[in-house]
């Protein structure tokens, strides 16, 4: 069994991502710790803080017990360190000692430890062994830092999350602007593709693409509501304007979801919240399979859907 620590800010769009990596839908959720029987290709998550091996399940009567019979010399190797997350009062030098008695060959390592354990206390306590530390460097990539800024650009982490969503190899952005979602599929080794009727946008999204080496990517200059390409997905935040009437900006999703029906298989749709998403995909033979909100700032919110047929 696997437990996956998950940011609790944006707990639903966390857990739907590591499940969509899954090969089940299966699993318990602790507050922000989710356990799956399942090691998903963890490296391309966006939301996923850490993730462990869960060695036990104990609780409060019986910690002490459970890790003094536990034999921890299964996971060990040259060196450990113990942490405790969300302990409500426990001395972690006294169950390191714990630990300690356990091993054959005990050496603990605060700086460099090649054996990370961890008890994470909830509403069940868990001892893991960590596996992996997500050190994704996102806020490097926000908008304003590359080369070529556009200010609705989406956030890395939440590109990053849509394109796991999109279960593709290849994802698909027909409004693509500075290419801020193409980026985050090429550097999980995903082919990009990108559209948008704006030259001058597509000049920068190459050279977005470019400054991260990103190298199987194709821009097209051409209209949403006239690709007829077939792909697996399209993963794509819907263009708005400050100054767009909400009936100009509906009717222009509604084409856009009634054209894409035709020859794609999922999508997965980022719509102003006031823009009524649910009622206009009501309106085609699109389903919902998920839905989440994101905060944006007090006078935005970006709805995010999962579409399939």
């Amino acid at each position: 069994m696997y437990l996956y620590f998950l940011n609790k800010q944006n707990l639903d769009l966390s857990v739907a991502e590591v499940l969509a990596l899954a090969n089940s839908e299966k699993y318990e959720l602790v507050n922000n710790c989710l356990l799956i029987d399942e090691l998903v290709d963890y490296k391309r998550l966006a939301y996923t803080k850490r993730i462990y091996k869960l060695l036990f399940l104990t609780d409060k009567k019986n910690l002490l017990k459970d890790l003094k019979s536990f034999n921890f010399n299964k996971v060990y190797k040259k060196s450990f360190k113990l942490s405790l997350v969300n302990s409500p009062g426990y001395d972690v030098g006294e169950l390191a000692d714990i630990i300690w008695d356990n091993l054959k060959n005990p050496k603990a390592d605060m700086k460099n430890p090649k054996t990370i354990l961890e008890i994470i206390f909830s509403q069940k306590i868990f001892a893991c062994l960590r596996l992996w530390e997500n050190k994704e460097k996102f806020e490097e990539r926000k908008a304003h830092l590359r080369p070529y800024n556009h200010p609705t650009s989406l956030h890395p982490r939440l590109a990053r999350c849509l394109v796991n969503l999109s279960t593709s190899n290849q994802v698909v952005d027909t409004f693509c602007g500075s290419g801020g979602i193409l980026i985050e599929a090429g550097l999980i080794s995903l082919k990009a593709v990108g559209y948008d009727t704006d030259e001058i946008m597509l000049k920068r999204a190459k050279k977005n693409l470019d400054s991260f080496k990103i190298k199987n990517y194709e821009l097209h200059n051409k209209d949403a509501l006239k690709v007829n390409k077939k792909y697996k997905s399209i993963v794509t935040d819907l263009p708005y304007g400050k100054n767009s009437r909400v009936k100009d900006l509906e009717k222009t999703y509604f084409e856009f979801l009634n054209n894409s029906f035709n020859f794609v298989e999922k999508m997965i749709l980022v719509f102003p919240d006031f823009v009524n998403g649910k009622k206009l995909i009501k309106k085609t033979g699109w389903k919902i399979k998920n839905n989440f909100s994101y905060y944006i700032h007090k006078s935005l919110t970006k709805e995010i859907f999962v579409l399939i047929k």
